[in-house]
């Protein structure tokens, strides 16, 4: 199954998301989500919660005035599935914390329930990055976190009760999860004059989709007596990524093996260090390596977009359609596609076909076939000029 893009959110486009709000400024929706209780419930987390030995003291978290609690507070000694020990949560320690108000966190649900995780690779294939989903349980008044930032892009959907969010002036630039930088490096004191004055107060009701870019200072209090969200959290591949791609595609060249000169050398070791410089801008300005770094990016997207479709054992092909819907031009008896610089001359049969496709963010050959019948090869030179184009990416053939 696959949730698009428009069930999330139904009063804006992607590309306009992605041009106005993603990476820039918060974006709050009322009721967007309109089927919420099969997304998610209290029911389904007690189901959940249900099944013990899904749960440690990793994919449990909890919280109370502002801090996040060991969590030997909350859990005990337990072994876990593949009979290594480890901290279970206890169901009595739970039950007393929360009575006191503390915030209940259940981390990793992508990969457990499988309408989370189609919501999941919705997100993924907006952001191009890997997205994790956590549900936060919190009660009236009680304020579980702190003011913070976060350094992955927040999707929150309120799934029950009601939360109001402070929105902050402040933000960090470019967060990222790396020592001495981390939301937990700063005090309370730092993150206070760090994270400015309210800009905004948003109360979110079951149905509400909430975004917030990485960085943006925030905090969050149930106003009803028990709220439940989902908190869909994309991570972005950053700049240093790329170095350490560089740092392990470079070991190899004889160049780069050359012993460094004395430290008493400075001469010799500052030409060799400019000599290096030049080198991996040659590197990164070379289209092949662009291409590298492309298909890296784009592995992480697809890593988990597709599923399996046993008992059905056919070789099937899987594609994810471009983000940027290109635009289609009828000009007499031609047909065209066309998206910034890149222009796709089609024959006018294509046209259903092509409407079908571009309606999709994603979808199997065999689906395809059965919309619209095998074209041969007709169909098959489409499908390849869409490839060629980047118009469709293949997943999986």
């Amino acid at each position: 199954m696959e949730i698009p893009f428009d069930h999330l959110m139904r009063s804006i486009d992607r590309q306009t998301f992605l041009r106005e709000y993603f990476d820039r400024q918060v974006y709050h929706e009322i009721g967007s989500v309109q089927d919420v209780g099969r997304l998610f419930s209290w029911v389904k987390l007690n189901d959940l919660l249900d099944r013990p030995k899904l749960w440690d003291g990793r994919s449990v978290e909890m919280a109370l005035d502002g801090q996040v609690l060991p969590a030997a507070q909350f859990c005990r000694p337990g072994i876990g599935r593949t009979g290594d020990p480890n901290l279970r949560p206890d169901r009595a320690k739970v039950t007393a914390l929360l009575r006191k108000g503390a915030t209940f966190v259940l981390d990793f649900l992508e990969g457990i329930d499988p309408e989370i995780g189609a919501a999941t690779r919705c997100i993924e294939r907006l952001t191009g990055t890997t997205t994790s989903c956590n549900v936060y349980c919190s009660w009236q008044q009680v304020r579980g976190y702190a003011s913070h930032f976060d350094t992955m892009d927040v999707f929150a959907i309120q799934i029950e009760g009601e939360k109001t969010w402070n929105i902050y002036e402040g933000r960090f630039p470019e967060a990222v999860f790396v020592p001495g930088i981390r939301p937990s490096d700063f005090s309370k004191e730092q993150h206070d004059g760090m994270k400015g004055a309210i800009a905004r107060q948003i109360t979110t009701r079951p149905g509400d989709i909430l975004y917030i870019p990485r960085g943006q200072y925030h905090d969050a209090i149930a106003t009803d007596q028990a709220s439940l969200h989902l908190s869909f959290g994309a991570t972005p591949s950053v700049g240093f990524t790329v170095v350490g791609m560089l740092a392990s595609e470079m070991q190899k060249p004889e160049f780069y093996r050359r012993r460094l000169p004395h430290f008493e050398e400075r001469g010799a070791l500052a030409r060799y260090l400019a000599e290096i410089g030049d080198h991996l801008n040659t590197v990164l300005n070379d289209p092949a390596f662009v291409e590298h770094v492309a298909a890296y990016l784009k592995d992480r997207t697809f890593e988990k977009v597709s599923g399996y479709r046993f008992p059905d054992r056919a070789a099937d092909g899987y594609f994810f359609v471009t983000r940027h819907t290109p635009t289609l031009i009828e000009d007499g008896d031609r047909l065209s596609l066309r998206r910034d610089d890149v222009t796709v001359s089609l024959a006018h049969e294509d046209r259903p076909m092509l409407e079908w496709i571009l309606g999709r963010e994603v979808f199997w050959l065999s689906a395809l076939s059965e919309a619209h019948g095998a074209r041969g090869p007709a169909g098959d030179q489409l499908i390849k000029s869409l490839i060629a184009n980047r118009i469709i990416f293949p997943i999986q053939v």
